[in-house]
């Protein structure tokens, strides 16, 4: 009764049944002629913790952590698993749901980085080893990105702080497990801005120091014949130093060798006991607060002449929130924060996976494992967050930006598309709002030709991944979907488009020049 009550609700939509007599919600204006900045077509990407173990994240509150529901079909048994599976056995079904995003980054690295070690016995500081990085775990990594077409930044170990020591993973593990061309660079530490509060570094600890720390790493591989082949990717700052000061301070004093400027920032967070709610998620405020940020810290790697990737981020800190990162409510937020960062100019957004005990609730996928025959077996579940990648890099990724303006009652916000001056417009109208309703008219300029509409929606901001429809529908867990259901929009005698939003969507609008 859902899908079908759900597929009515997509046709009404896709055909402008209805529009006429519900009041207008939105006029969306696009100017169709005037190519903008490109969205890099490998912008989209995950950030993954190198292994389960080392995490270090905070026992949330009973709210936020929520309850695990196990699909239909999954053992009592199942367990959530490491994303990528084991090196024994690679979670190929991920793999494909990677390479459904097109070209993309994945980033190796979180708290996990730091924490766990290459030849612990070596470390410098051996009790700071909460787990071993392997070959077999390398191995791993290359056979993901190798399987989806994508490229690795590979974080390493800064609170040991030994060149030597971290120069020899990259001789002995990865330059032999992973192929350079498929390592894009090394993330030099993970949020070093946290080291303070630990025993890794003094309360003093200064991005000043940082430079230092990371200028001895880049040094010792400069001088090894093979770790000079690899790039580097830093500061991969959060938190206190987030701001263009300090983030200037350690790009006048590394900028010349780096690659890619890294950051990480969460929209909210549910560190130090704190709950998210879908209103805080979904606030305008919040997202102009946090696209100003953006564009002051793209402005600053710019000024060095670099790129700039949000290489950690998600809805959430220290594992999301229950019942809002992983409910329909992170996929209208999700497009329309890609949209945000593309359009600040960024290369790259990394939407990250933890393994907070008891699971955490903002994983793009979430992934179950158990044995059977003698096998690892996995059941991959795309969540709310994944269906909106999926129709951001179906219909955006690699394509030019068009003015696009949305005058709209509710929360309501609209993007515009294109590959070329002649190629097809996909205009996008995100629909944050559950009270929210009714005719939407698209206004381009120039002369267009037939239009389609597609539909991401669920009965509303609060539903699990059970209930999202991209299309009418669904990920299986290996990523396949199927053909996806579209439905005409006829063109008016003015040129607009009229077609019936559904509250808490959001639809692609695409019409031919």
């Amino acid at each position: 009764m859902l899908l079908g009550g759900l597929c009515a609700l997509v046709l009404a939509a896709c055909t402008g049944v209805g529009a006429q007599t519900r009041p207008a919600v939105a006029i969306v204006q696009v100017d169709s002629q005037r190519l903008g900045p490109r969205i890099p077509r490998d912008f989209l990407g995950f950030s993954n913790e190198v292994s389960t173990s080392g995490m270090g994240l905070p026992t949330p509150t009973s709210e936020a952590q929520g309850s695990i529901v196990r699909p239909e079909g999954v053992p009592a048994a199942a367990r959530l698993v490491y994303v990528l599976g084991e090196p024994s056995a690679p979670n190929r079904g991920f793999f494909r749901l990677m390479r459904d995003l097109g070209p993309g980054v994945l980033r190796l690295g979180g708290n996990s980085q730091d924490n766990d070690c290459w030849n612990p016995q070596a470390a410098p500081h051996p009790a700071w080893c909460r787990g071993a990085i392997s070959p077999g775990l390398l191995g791993l990594y290359s056979i993901a990105v190798r399987a989806a077409g994508w490229r690795l930044i590979l974080g390493l170990n800064l609170k040991q702080n030994s060149p030597p020591w971290a120069l020899g993973e990259v001789t002995e593990g990865m330059a032999k497990e992973i192929p350079a061309r498929e390592i894009i660079g090394f993330e030099i530490g993970n949020e070093p801005s946290l080291f303070s509060r630990s025993p890794a570094r003094p309360r003093t600890y200064s991005p000043a120091d940082y430079v230092r720390d990371a200028l001895g790493y880049i040094d010792a591989f400069r001088a090894n014949a093979v770790a000079r082949r690899y790039g580097f990717v830093a500061p991969a700052d959060c938190c206190a130093w987030n701001n263009p000061r300090d983030l200037g301070v350690m790009l006048r004093g590394m900028g010349g060798d780096l690659k890619l400027v890294s950051v990480h920032n969460y929209t909210t967070s549910t560190c130090g006991h704190r709950n998210v709610t879908v209103a805080e998620l979904l606030s305008k405020e919040r997202m102009e607060q946090f696209d100003a940020l953006s564009k002051q810290l793209a402005a600053v790697a710019h000024r060095y002449h670099l790129p700039i990737a949000l290489a950690e981020t998600n809805s959430a800190s220290c594992g999301g929130m229950a019942g809002v990162s992983d409910a329909f409510a992170s996929a209208v937020w999700g497009l329309d924060y890609m949209f945000h960062i593309a359009r600040d100019g960024y290369t790259n957004i990394n939407f990250h996976f933890s393994y907070r005990h008891g699971g955490s609730a903002y994983n793009p996928v979430m992934t179950f494992g158990w044995k059977a025959g003698g096998r690892e077996r996995y059941r991959n579940v795309p969540q709310p967050l994944y269906y909106a990648m999926a129709m951001f890099a179906r219909n955006a990724s690699g394509e030019y930006f068009l003015p696009a303006r949305a005058s709209a009652q509710g929360h309501i916000e609209a993007f515009a598309t294109t590959a070329c001056p002649t190629c097809a417009v996909h205009v996008f109208v995100i629909n944050e709002d559950e009270t929210a309703s009714g005719s939407v008219t698209v206004r381009p300029s120039g002369v267009s030709g037939a239009a389609s509409l597609l539909v991401l929606q669920a009965p509303g901001l609060r539903s699990p991944a059970a209930g999202v429809r991209y299309g009418g529908r669904q990920f299986d867990t290996d990523g396949r979907i199927g053909a996806l259901k579209t439905s005409r929009v006829a063109r008016g005698a003015n040129g607009d488009y009229t077609f019936t939003l559904p509250r808490a969507s959001a639809v692609v609008l695409s019409f031919s020049r």
